[in-house]
């Protein structure tokens, strides 16, 4: 009996591993997203702050992006040139504006103008699910939800 209890023990143990493995691996995507997308916001570059965006937060961009385009379009010159400088977009964005310029944008950027110089500190996977948890370099706390998208791990973050 003794000696079935132990092979029942190691054989379920052996089974763990993948499980343990793969969750050490996730927490490591997770971490590179999370460090990538510090890096694509403090160089303020849409082309690598777009990819790193869940399908949610993308649409969200789009839909901003078409009421900012939209009110630009109607605007009087005086408006544009405030709009213009709001945003820190070029007329030529502003009146061609996608979601992907949009996160260029100072609305988007000002939301996430700390994630650069913060420290993570903790990172939860259950799933396809994350959560980064960081400090800000001011003390705060925050976090940032991830999901799996694609195989990938995508920041699910505001936009409005």
């Amino acid at each position: 009996m003794l000696r079935y209890a132990a092979r029942l023990f190691l054989g379920l143990a052996v089974l763990a591993l993948p499980t343990a493995a793969r969750a050490d691996a996730d927490e490591d995507a997770v971490r590179e997203a999370f460090t990538a997308f510090q890096a694509a916001i403090k160089a303020g570059d849409p082309e690598k702050i777009w990819p790193l965006l869940d399908s949610t937060t993308q649409a969200a961009a789009e839909r901003s992006a078409k009421i900012l385009r939209e009110n630009y379009g109607k605007a009087g010159d005086k408006e544009k040139a405030e709009l213009e400088k709001t945003t820190g977009l070029s007329a030529d964005e502003l009146g061609k504006l996608a979601g992907k310029t949009y996160v260029k944008s100072k609305r988007f950027l000002a939301k996430h103008e700390e994630v650069p110089g913060s420290k993570i500190t903790k990172v939860m996977v259950q799933g396809d699910k994350a959560t980064v948890f960081y400090t800000e370099a001011d003390g705060d706390k925050e976090k940032l939800p991830l999901v799996r998208q694609g195989g990938k791990w995508k920041l699910s973050v505001r936009v409005n």
